[in-house]
């Protein structure tokens, strides 16, 4: 793997399988949250996602650096290539238990998003969706068994009342098996997969990210979603 259109084949007829597997994503915020690292107002993050993280480590940094330890065979680690972020990227190869489970943080954006989209578009499959509390079942593309709402401000929500989410969520899912999850929590998502997987391995657990943006929100979130903006033609790849 590791070609950007090749892997994006692989990963959604992964999807469309019966295949059970998890598929977490890290990049520039989750890596900078690992890093005690503070995302101030200014950031994408607070303007677009509505989430924010003061400086030094917080329960959401740390929790992500224990997800970091799966040794799997169908655990995969989406991650920041050289062509995305080289620093990002060498924190997390250092961190990773098995580099050659790893592919694109980016795979389902740029220059994939428009076959991302038409890929929901043509999924039959009943799926089960955690994300932000302003989406609405009848605004995505695909049947949605049950959705998941998720608060704003994902890292101080955390931080107070995740145990108590955690603890709910896990309640109402480790009875259900062979099912797909498409998780866009922002950088609690890698928690939830994580703390998912553990619970019960025999689903699919997918960090979909800002690929779902348009339906959640009913806008365009992120640049690469203008066919006229750079961001929509670029591919990412790795060094051999």
């Amino acid at each position: 793997m590791k070609d950007f259109n090749e892997d994006f084949k692989y990963f959604t007829e992964l999807i469309n399988s019966d295949t059970n597997f998890a598929y977490a994503r890290y990049a520039d915020g989750e890596v900078a949250l690992m890093e005690g690292k503070s995302i101030g107002q200014g950031s994408q993050a607070f303007h677009v996602d509505r989430w924010e993280s003061p400086q030094g480590i917080t329960k959401v940094g740390r929790e992500l650096l224990d997800t970091l330890k799966h040794t799997e065979d169908n655990y995969y680690y989406a991650i920041s290539s050289h062509t995305d972020w080289v620093t990002d990227h060498q924190f997390l190869i250092n961190r990773i238990a098995i580099p050659s489970n790893i592919t694109f943080a980016n795979l389902w954006i740029n220059a994939n998003y428009e076959k991302m989209k038409a890929f929901y578009c043509n999924l039959k499959k009943e799926v089960y969706v955690i994300c932000n509390q302003r989406a609405k079942k009848e605004s995505f593309p695909f049947e949605i068994v049950e959705l998941f709402p998720f608060p704003d401000n994902c890292v101080e929500y955390w931080e107070q009342y995740g145990d108590d989410y955690l603890e709910q969520l896990l309640q109402y899912t480790t009875h259900i098996n062979n099912k797909t999850f498409l998780i866009s929590c922002g950088p609690v998502s890698e928690i939830l997969i994580h703390r998912l997987y553990l619970a019960n391995p025999n689903n699919q657990y997918v960090d979909v990210g800002s690929s779902i943006d348009e339906y959640v929100h009913g806008y365009k979130t992120r640049p690469y979603m203008e066919s006229t903006s750079e961001y929509s033609k670029q591919i990412s790849k790795f060094n051999d």
